[in-house]
């Protein structure tokens, strides 16, 4: 799939991947494409960990889900639904 959508960087990090894309011969789009897999081969394992917590979350329910989406304790969550059941 080859589609191209706009991304939002600020002004300093757009510069850089103008020259680093005029210095290497590519494209922009090549520049942030390797990027991006680079970051992911690297940033592995936490990725993984968010893909573990997320698991989690959607099979203990809707309050769990809003929870991680909130990024506010589970209890909390409950709380302010009314009910302490998980789902």
């Amino acid at each position: 799939m080859n589609t191209q959508a706009p991304i939002k960087v600020n002004a300093a990090t757009k510069e850089r991947i103008r020259y680093v894309a005029a210095l290497t011969n590519t494209s922009q789009a090549d520049v942030v494409d390797r990027a991006v897999m680079e970051y992911a081969a690297r940033h592995a394992e936490e990725i993984d960990e968010g893909m573990q917590r997320a698991r989690a979350a959607l099979a203990s329910g809707d309050a769990a889900v809003a929870a991680y989406l909130l990024d506010e304790p589970l209890e909390d969550v409950q709380r302010v639904a009314g009910s302490q059941s998980q789902s």
